[in-house]
């Protein structure tokens, strides 16, 4: 596994965690979960594609 996911896998894990402890109403704070685990994954991504140039 990638350093940079080493780093941001436990952040994920722990947003994806609270996510699903979130009533199914509670709409606009689930996706605010959605979005900020999104931008981590992209995070990674963006990374991991940087690094391979290097």
């Amino acid at each position: 596994m990638s350093p940079v996911r080493e780093y941001y896998n436990p952040l994920i894990s722990k947003l994806l965690r609270e996510h699903d402890c979130l009533p199914h109403d509670k709409i606009d704070e689930r996706k605010s979960f959605q979005r900020r685990i999104i931008f981590l994954m992209n995070t990674i991504k963006l990374e991991e594609y940087e690094s391979s140039f290097t």
